[in-house]
């Protein structure tokens, strides 16, 4: 389908680079097109008040996302006041609690999956929004639809610091971290919460 199209939108030149190798598709057939968010949905709101300082992450749960590495920064974190707010299910969904508990978290909150409406409503009481911290091939070619949509409500982002990132970032608007790496994700949020 690659060969047979005139054109193919990807979402950042680390995916254009991988198809044009893994597919031995021509460069010029690929044109990049920043996902965005739907800002009929996500829109700066005002901070609601709380007591405790938010991480807020939302997903699918798939390993790209990295979810453990937040756990194990909620473990570095425990004896700060900031909790963590893990919205949304999937893949690795009962892996992640079973871990969480293993480590005895009591700043983690999961929610389950809620509905796309919703998540504005949760990013509202964050003070940082998490982007996606695995270890995969993938998360160094994308840039996380959670990260455009923080972007657009005006929030503080910790995302990992990849090549696809460093196209849309300098890394001066977002906060980016070692990928896979739990004390440098700590260090960050610990810095954002000082």
């Amino acid at each position: 389908s690659i060969r047979l199209a005139e054109k193919v939108l990807l979402d950042t030149n680390e995916h254009i680079d991988y198809f044009v190798k893994e597919f031995g598709a021509r460069r010029d057939k690929f044109v990049r097109v920043w996902i965005g968010a739907d800002d009929a949905v996500f829109y700066p709101r005002p901070q609601q008040s709380h007591a405790k300082f938010i991480a807020h992450f939302h997903g699918t749960f798939i390993p790209l996302q990295g979810i453990e590495y937040i756990l194990e920064a909620a473990f570095i974190l425990k004896f700060k006041d900031i909790h963590f707010r893990i919205v949304g299910g999937g893949q690795e969904s009962a892996a992640m609690e079973a871990q969480a508990k293993k480590l005895k978290l009591t700043n983690v909150e999961f929610t389950g999956k809620v509905p796309i409406e919703r998540i504005p409503e949760f990013m509202a009481e964050a003070d940082v929004v998490l982007g996606i911290f695995g270890n995969t091939h993938k998360t160094r070619r994308v840039i996380p639809n959670k990260v455009y949509e923080a972007m657009a409500m005006g929030k503080a982002i910790i995302t990992s610091d990849t090549p696809a990132m460093r196209e849309l970032c300098n890394g001066n608007d977002v906060y980016m971290v070692q990928v896979a790496n739990a004390e440098s994700l700590a260090r960050a949020i610990d810095e954002l919460y000082d």
